[in-house]
């Protein structure tokens, strides 16, 4: 999710979605992502089963749950027929010259470096869509979209300046960067942190202050903190991360799903419901469980199918598993790009 997700604030409310969807999205995500990330360090034999849980549990349904926002009837299709048709093809040849050029090193970097941009992205917008929700909010808050950019940054040079080998076992070569640069992104980073907490304190002894924003912000940056500065396994570190974005995304597209629906179910036009199956199709969408049981079951199929058609193509001599998985992350990538940029008519 890029900058400005469409997010429509109910009138003189805080909330995103009420209090107790709040409360899951604020402490939720980042309780289980920390909790799931220090089990994973307790044994090899826990690593590898945390890292299966973020897979079929939360990784592969976000992926699929990008799917829901942009080709759940026919008009959506037709809006984005190009990211859905053109773009995949497009993402795996140019996947495939860097597997050529670089091999899986190459690979695994340029996703280290696209997955930290990525969720950075979605911090940013999510913390404007917390921004809009507060009925006292005037405008953009840029000392805090700043600060959503600097830990992350100041984590990424930092995970150069130690200059890991290995990442989930597989070559890395991130740029070469010495700890003086690192350490001075780091003083520029708290720096800036420290004035927007002495900002927030004094908005809070005002009765101005947005909790949710607040909290959001001070929440991308324990996790930020915790997997690029804290822990010292660049993979370990990662994986929290990840579990964390992907829970939320999950969560942030039903949401947005549940407010186009009830949109178009509230409006006279149903020129997006074209038959019977594509109701059936939307409904799910309306209620939590179906959700995540369409995205947990289309995301295990499509990992499966992935991984099947990889090794079906090894006899390439490429790394044809690893190409078609990062392929359609990259291809994820791309079209958040695009779907969550606010335009003037409703998505």
């Amino acid at each position: 999710m890029t900058t400005q997700l469409t997010v429509s604030a109910r009138a003189h409310s805080p909330f995103l979605h009420g209090p107790w969807f709040d409360r899951l999205f604020l402490f939720g995500t980042v309780g289980l992502a920390l909790t799931l990330g220090a089990l994973a360090t307790m044994s090899p034999a826990m690593f590898t089963a945390v890292v299966l849980v973020d897979i079929w549990l939360f990784a592969s349904p976000h992926v699929i749950a990008t799917y829901t926002r942009m080709a759940f009837d026919k008009v959506h299709i037709k809006k984005h027929w190009f990211l859905i048709f053109c773009l995949p093809p497009i993402v795996l040849v140019l996947v495939t010259m860097v597997a050529l050029a670089y091999e899986l090193g190459g690979l695994f970097t340029l996703y280290f470096i696209a997955q930290t941009y990525h969720v950075t992205r979605q911090s940013f917008g999510i913390s404007r869509a917390f921004r809009r929700a507060d009925p006292q909010a005037v405008g953009p808050d840029r000392l805090s979209e700043s600060l959503i950019y600097l830990f992350p940054f100041w984590g990424l040079l930092h995970r150069c300046a130690t200059a890991p080998d290995f990442f989930y076992g597989y070559p890395i070569h991130l740029p070469t960067v010495s700890p003086e640069v690192s350490d001075t992104a780091g003083i520029a980073a708290m720096l800036v942190c420290a004035w927007w907490a002495y900002r927030q304190i004094r908005q809070a002894m005002t009765g101005r202050l947005n909790a949710g924003h607040c909290l959001f912000v001070a929440s991308h940056l324990l996790v930020t903190a915790v997997a690029y500065l804290w822990v010292p396994d660049i993979t370990s570190g990662w994986l929290v991360v990840n579990i964390w974005h992907n829970l939320q995304y999950l969560l942030f597209v039903w949401l947005q799903n549940i407010r186009r629906d009830t949109q178009l179910s509230s409006t006279s036009d149903k020129r997006s419901i074209d038959t019977p199956g594509l109701q059936s199709l939307m409904t799910p969408l309306k209620n939590a469980g179906k959700y995540l049981a369409a995205c947990l079951i289309l995301g295990a199929v499509l990992y499966e199918a992935l991984s099947v058609a990889g090794q079906q193509l090894i006899w390439l001599g490429l790394p044809t598993v690893f190409i078609l998985h990062f392929t359609f992350n990259f291809h994820h990538y791309l079209v958040d790009g695009v779907i969550w940029k606010k335009r003037k008519a409703a998505a």
